[in-house]
């Protein structure tokens, strides 16, 4: 398969896949995720938040339409889980899910001209221009294609998307946040107009009543990585939770959501030294 790549390729094993297909793939997963289904097209990646009926983020979904059916993107420590969580509400819908596990293998690649969140199909295999300052482009392959493992490609793949201030959801979060303490609405994921779907009416809520009391930030630590749900602390007061973070030469860049009252103060990690966080620039605007 390596063959037809028209520049290198590394494996990024962190990335699993879903694909969703059927009659009434698209119906199906308007009632499941945040994101109006009826927009999304076989030219462009959306973002989307699989919910709780809570309004608790699962997991977040990215997505691109393809000729066999909906492809979903999301951490591949997450994947069983969400096919189970997906299949419970399928109910009388045509609707296949299963895990594309032995189907796909997702590597990336970089030097990529596209706009960003463009999908192009060619041969089964779809090339995902991915939402980062750098030229990198998401490759999902039929499970025959041979892709380099490259762990320096990886970490950078990773910074990429935590200085792109793109969120995500692990094991260790699951259901820890509501979408908009995630930013999935600054990023085009939640649709407010379309009809009802599982934890929308917690979504809503919180959009029409102007409730977001919690934002994910960007901050640098001069320690390694913490862990996703590690506390933050403003004194001895709970300021919030670590999303995501990757190692950098001078320790580590990660994304929290942090309580808006707490923003301005000192806050540090709940770990053996109380690291110190240092705010970093958003790329789009928090609000």
């Amino acid at each position: 398969m390596s063959e037809i790549l028209p520049f290198p390729t590394a494996a990024l094993p962190r990335f699993g896949s879903i694909l969703v297909s059927g009659a009434d793939a698209r119906d199906f997963l308007q009632g499941q995720l945040s994101f109006d289904m009826q927009r999304l097209t076989r030219q462009r990646l959306e973002l989307a938040s699989c919910n709780s009926p809570q309004g608790r983020v699962q997991a977040i979904v990215w997505m691109v339409e393809r000729s066999d059916g909906i492809l979903l993107i999301v951490p591949a420590e997450l994947v069983d889980a969400i096919v189970m969580r997906l299949r419970k509400y399928v109910m009388r819908a045509k609707a296949k899910i299963e895990s594309g596990a032995g189907h796909f293998v997702i590597g990336g690649a970089a030097n990529d001209a596209r706009p960003p969140r463009t999908h192009d199909e060619r041969g089964g295999v779809s090339f995902i221009r991915w939402p980062v300052a750098t030229t990198s482009s998401l490759i999902v392959a039929p499970v025959a294609a041979k892709l380099l493992d490259e762990a320096q490609f990886a970490a950078d793949w990773h910074r990429a998307e935590i200085r792109a201030g793109l969120p995500q959801v692990y094991s260790q979060t699951h259901e820890a946040f509501v979408a908009q303490m995630l930013n999935v609405d600054l990023l085009e994921g939640i649709s407010f107009e379309k009809g009802c779907y599982t934890g929308q009416e917690i979504i809503a809520r919180t959009h029409f009543r102007g409730t977001v009391k919690r934002r994910m930030i960007a901050f640098q630590a001069a320690c390694p990585p913490p862990s996703p749900a590690t506390r933050i602390v403003s004194g001895e007061a709970h300021a919030g939770d670590v999303v995501d973070a990757v190692a950098t030469p001078q320790g580590c860049e990660l994304l929290a959501v942090i309580s808006l009252t707490e923003l301005q103060k000192e806050l540090r990690l709940v770990d053996a030294d109380g690291t110190a966080l240092q705010r970093m620039p958003m790329p789009y605007e928090v609000t």
